[in-house]
């Protein structure tokens, strides 16, 4: 169960007597509680959003070893590894 809802317990009204040292009575509203896993996804998807969108770290080192020349690129391989993307994605 991701949640559930309860009602708040009826709230005796005032009588006419006790009226006039209370201006009015809220209406009893419902409480939700949310379950341990909804809790759990809701604290994944703050940590999602506040996690850049590029490991700039990852890209820099990258960057680094095509200027060294230390990256062997096989083109066969990503050619193919391209249209299978992209084959998968119609």
């Amino acid at each position: 169960m991701i949640g559930k809802i309860s009602h708040s317990q009826p709230v005796a009204m005032p009588t006419e007597a006790s009226n006039k040292s209370v201006a009015s009575t809220k209406a009893p509203q419902a409480q939700v509680e949310l379950s341990h896993e909804m809790k759990s996804l809701q604290s994944a998807k703050q940590s999602m959003e506040s996690a850049p969108d590029v490991d700039m770290d990852k890209v820099a080192e990258m960057k680094a070893m095509l200027k060294a020349g230390n990256v062997s690129v096989n083109l066969d391989n990503l050619a193919d590894s391209m249209i299978d993307f992209y084959q998968g994605q119609s």
